[in-house]
C-alpha cells in the first residue's frame, strides 16, 4: 500500500525526508520576465529539493501556491511508488504492468465525500483567466497547464483512457502569428496537445473517431492528482485497457474516483482541481511557442479547441506548475519511469539476462545484463538485445534513437562508466547496429516531420554492444581496475568533515 492518497500526501511525505523547502521570497512568473526558467536550471545543477513557491509576482492568483521541482531526482520519483531505489520502484512498476491479477478497479464514492468538488464553478460563471492559475516559463507564449491527466472515452467502446497531456490556456497568451485569441477563447477554452490528424496519442485517437462518427467527445481534466494516478497515466499500456486499473495495482487498493458534474466521465476524487468539457468541432487553433522535452522551442502547432463548462476544485487549493526544457528538468524522472519499467517489463519477461533498464533525461536508452563475457548464452547475445528493445511492446522502446547494452559490471545511472564502456568494449562498425527506418520520438527535431502536426513520424536509430567479446573475439579480458564501493564510502566516512 503507497502511504499517501493524493498530491497533498505526497508533500507531507517529501516534508517528512527534508526534500522539500517553503519558499517566501518573491519570484517573478508573468510573461517575458518570468524567473521560472533559471531557476528550474539553478535547482537542478545543484540537485536541489522540491519548493512550494509562497510569493509569486505577476501572478493572476496570488493566494494559490505552486510546487516547484517535486520529481527532480530518481529518488523523489521512486518515492511515489513506496521506494527510495530507482531499480526497486521500476521493479515494482515493471510486475504490476506485467501481471493484471495484481490491478484494482476503481472506487466509485459520492460527491459529497470527494475533495475535489468543495468548491464548484457552474458554465455561467466560468473565467479562465481569473480562476485558473497562470504561470510562465522562459519564452513560451501562452501559460500551460502542466499538471494535469486527461481523461476521455473511446467512442465506439466507452473504455476510458487516462493520459498525461499538456494544455494550452489562451487567457493573456501572445499567438505565435501575431493574431488575437477572442474573448470567449480566452475566458472559456483551453487547446490540448492532441496529435489526431494522424493520431499520435490515445487522446487523438478518440478525438478522430469521435469526428468520424459525427459524435462530441467530452473530456475530464484532472490537475494535480495522487502521483501515482499520473505515474500510470504515463506508461503506455495496451490501448483499449484502463490506466485507473493499472493505477490500482501500483497503488495495491482501488483508486477513488466521483462522477463528473456534466460529463459522463469518473475522474480521481482526491485531485486539486476537476475542469469538464467538450472538443469543439473543426476548431483548431495556432499556438506557440512551446518549449518542449528535447530542449527546443516548437513555434507554432495546431491543436484541438476544448470548451470548458464545469470548474471544480478543492478548498485552499494548491497549483503544480513546471516547463520543459534543455534537460535535466523537473519531472524528467517522471517521465523516465514508466519508460523504463515498461521496457523492463517487456525484456524480462523474454530475456531474463536483463537486469535494470535505464532512460537518460535526454532519452538514451541503457540496457544492463546481469552477465557478460562468456557467461553471455551466445556471441551475438548484446545485439540481441538491442533488436529487442527496438521490437519491444508499448510505445517507448520502438523509439530508441540511442541504444547501448553494458554488463554488470557498468554502472548504467552513470554515464562517464557508460561512455567508458563504449570506449573499451565497442569497435564502431563491428559492434553496433543502424536502422534507417525505426520509429521516431515525436519532438524530435532532427527527424523529417509530417506536414500536418509537424512530428517526427520515422527516424534512423543506433545501437551499441558495449558487452565483453568473450569468446567471440577474445579468450581474455583486462581486469577491471576500480576502488570498490564499499571501500569508496569508508573512505568518505574517514574524511567527512575535512574537505
Amino acid at each position: 500500500m503507497i502511504a499517501f492518497d493524493d498530491m497533498r500526501g505526497y508533500i507531507q511525505l517529501l516534508k517528512s525526508k527534508d526534500q522539500l523547502k517553503e519558499i517566501d521570497i518573491e519570484l517573478n512568473v508573468a510573461r517575458g520576465t518570468t524567473e521560472l526558467q533559471p531557476l528550474m536550471r539553478f535547482i537542478h545543477n545543484s540537485n536541489g529539493p522540491a519548493l512550494m513557491l509562497n510569493n509569486l509576482s505577476g501572478y493572476n492568483c496570488p493566494d494559490i501556491p505552486v510546487l516547484f521541482n517535486p520529481y527532480g531526482t530518481r529518488e523523489r520519483t521512486s518515492m511515489i511508488l513506496g521506494k527510495e531505489d530507482p531499480l526497486e520502484s521500476k521493479l515494482r512498476h515493471a510486475e504490476v504492468l506485467t501481471d493484471k491479477s495484481l490491478w484494482h478497479k476503481p472506487r466509485k464514492i459520492e460527491s459529497s465525500k470527494a475533495p475535489c468538488k468543495e468548491i464548484k464553478i457552474e458554465r455561467k460563471d466560468i473565467d479562465i483567466g481569473k480562476q485558473l492559475p497562470h504561470v510562465w516559463f522562459g519564452k513560451e507564449g501562452p501559460a500551460y497547464i502542466t499538471n494535469a491527466v486527461v481523461i476521455t472515452k473511446d467512442p465506439e467502446t466507452g473504455i476510458p483512457n487516462t493520459g498525461c497531456y499538456r494544455l494550452t490556456q489562451l487567457w493573456n497568451a501572445s499567438h505565435p502569428h501575431g493574431d488575437v485569441y477572442s474573448e470567449d477563447e480566452q475566458k472559456k477554452c483551453l487547446s490540448i496537445f492532441a496529435f489526431w490528424n494522424p493520431p499520435g496519442n490515445d487522446v487523438g485517437i478518440h478525438w478522430a473517431k469521435a469526428q468520424e462518427m459525427k459524435q462530441p467527445l467530452e473530456v475530464a481534466i484532472a490537475c494535480i492528482v495522487d502521483p501515482v494516478v499520473q505515474i500510470a497515466a504515463a506508461t503506455s499500456i495496451a490501448f483499449g485497457l484502463d490506466e485507473m486499473d493499472f493505477a490500482g495495482g501500483l497503488r495495491g487498493a482501488p483508486v477513488d474516483v466521483v462522477d463528473c458534474e456534466t460529463i459522463d466521465i469518473a475522474v480521481p476524487a482526491t485531485a486539486e482541481w476537476i475542469l469538464e468539457g467538450k472538443f469543439l468541432p473543426d476548431q483548431d487553433v495556432t499556438i506557440g511557442p512551446h518549449s518542449n522535452p528535447v530542449g527546443y522551442y516548437d513555434d507554432a502547432q495546431l491543436f484541438p479547441l476544448i470548451e470548458i463548462q464545469s470548474i471544480t476544485h478543492r478548498k485552499n487549493p494548491i497549483w503544480y506548475s513546471t516547463m520543459e526544457m534543455q534537460p535535466p528538468f523537473d519531472h524528467n524522472y517522471m517521465a523516465c519511469m514508466p519508460i523504463e519499467g515498461e521496457l523492463l517489463s517487456d525484456l524480462q519477461a523474454k530475456i531474463p539476462e536483463v537486469q535494470d533498464v535505464v532512460v537518460t533525461p535526454n532519452l538514451s536508452y541503457f540496457v544492463q545484463l546481469s552477465v557478460d563475457g562468456a557467461q553471455k548464452p551466445h556471441s551475438e547475445f548484446g545485439k540481441f538485445v538491442l533488436q529487442s528493445v527496438w521490437d519491444a511492446s508499448g510505445r517507448w522502446g520502438k523509439t530508441a534513437k540511442i541504444v547501448v547494452v553494458v554488463g554488470p559490471d557498468v554502472n548504467p545511472y552513470d554515464l562517464s562508466e557508460v561512455e567508458w564502456a563504449i570506449n573499451t568494449r565497442v569497435q564502431p562498425y563491428t559492434d553496433s547496429i543502424i536502422n534507417k527506418s525505426g520509429h521516431a520520438f515525436l519532438m524530435d527535431p532532427s527527424a523529417e516531420k509530417d506536414p500536418g502536426h509537424g512530428i517526427a513520424l520515422q527516424s534512423e536509430q543506433i545501437g551499441f554492444d558495449a558487452t565483453i567479446k568473450i569468446p567471440e573475439r577474445f579468450q581474455s579480458y583486462p581486469e577491471y581496475s576500480n576502488a570498490d564501493a564499499e571501500d569508496v564510502e569508508a573512505i568518505a566516512e574517514k574524511f567527512k568533515g575535512l574537505l
